[in-house]
């Protein structure tokens, strides 16, 4: 079994594909060769932290606007504690997310830099 959205194969048995959430097929349509696979997006950094509560705040400011996103470096990150994260967004969506994510800094978070606890607002 095939999704015909993320062309990912499936044991038998399973009936809907878990991350795309549609039913699958037995045989996959051929791929159209007009539309392209990808698409080039330029990232530009719009937020670069080490507080992993503070980006999973502004990431969810992007989510609810519908601004796709990239948290460059956040894996390493979570599995090493140190180092930064750079969120980053496509050109055409870069005013937005500033614009956005300056109201979420001017509002005050509250979050300690994870390097300096006593840095927050508390």
């Amino acid at each position: 079994m095939f999704c015909p959205k993320c062309r990912y194969e499936y044991k038998a048995g399973v009936h809907k594909c878990p991350d795309c959430g549609i039913p699958l097929v037995t045989v996959l349509p051929p791929k159209d060769k007009d539309k392209p696979e990808s698409e080039y997006v330029e990232l530009v950094t719009v937020m670069t932290t080490g507080n992993l509560a503070e980006l999973a705040v502004a990431k969810s400011i992007l989510e609810a606007v519908g601004i796709k996103y990239f948290a460059k470096t956040e894996t390493l990150r979570q599995l090493f504690a140190a180092g930064l994260v750079e969120l980053q967004v496509g050109r055409g969506d870069e005013d937005e997310a500033r614009e956005l994510l300056e109201n979420m800094e001017e509002s005050g978070s509250g979050f300690p830099d994870e390097e300096n606890p006593d840095n927050g607002d508390r």
